[in-house]
């Protein structure tokens, strides 16, 4: 049913502008319109919403922050493993290298009031900038979701085999997982998958070489490759 499923998101410099963003359901031949509080609706049969993504992926505009300190953590910010290697006994966890990592802890509450989580705590890498976790609360405020990054820096996603080679070290994701705390459930993604060997996974400003133009942005362009 998920088969050519596709999204597309458009975000404005204007911060009091929402973000765009469309969903294509080959399954129902249509393509569904999202509001900016829908972004935090479970989607895909998963337990994942387009908001949290890579620990969130929100607008910034439309949320209330405060900073709530710093603190030591356990995560994983330089994997061994691409593609991901999974736990053999907890099958939703990978199994890495885990070091600790000083994080910025930001609290943020969304400004509308349809939206699905009460709020959001970052845990942000002082150093990176990236987030390997975020706490995600339901709207009686108790604890309901997880997100966890598995992330490395890499100047190339493995070594020979044609893989781009930057000049810097880039920040890949292996993998990611969504844990619901209180149904006892969760949702993993590699990324790349397993099931395409030699899969670069991420491309940083590749889109030139790899023929990518300003209307493959589009709804239509959306439609014809869920085809």
């Amino acid at each position: 049913d998920l088969k050519g499923v596709g999204a597309l998101g458009n975000r404005y410099t204007n911060p009091e502008k929402q973000d765009d963003s469309w969903l294509y359901l080959p399954s129902l031949r249509r393509v569904r319109r999202l509001s900016t509080a829908q972004r935090s609706d479970a989607l895909f049969g998963q337990d994942t919403d387009v908001d949290s993504y890579y620990g969130y992926a929100g607008h910034i505009a439309w949320m209330d922050w405060k900073y709530l300190g710093e603190r030591d953590l356990l995560a994983v910010m330089h994997a061994q493993h691409y593609p991901v290697k999974w736990d053999a006994k907890v099958d939703w966890a990978f199994d890495e290298v885990w070091e600790k990592r000083r994080v910025y802890v930001i609290e943020g509450i969304s400004k509308l009031p349809q939206y699905a989580y009460s709020k959001r705590v970052l845990f942000i890498d002082k150093e990176t900038w990236g987030i390997p976790y975020s706490d995600i609360y339901d709207r009686s405020g108790e604890l309901w979701k997880i997100w966890i990054n598995d992330i490395t820096f890499r100047k190339s996603a493995f070594p020979g085999g044609g893989a781009i080679e930057y000049p810097d070290e880039m920040g890949f994701v292996p993998a990611i997982v969504m844990v619901d705390i209180q149904l006892e459930h969760a949702t993993k993604a590699a990324l790349p998958s397993h099931r395409f060997p030699g899969e670069q996974g991420w491309y940083f400003n590749q889109g030139e070489k790899a023929g990518i133009a300003d209307d493959w942005f589009t709804v239509a362009a959306l439609v014809a490759a869920g085809h």
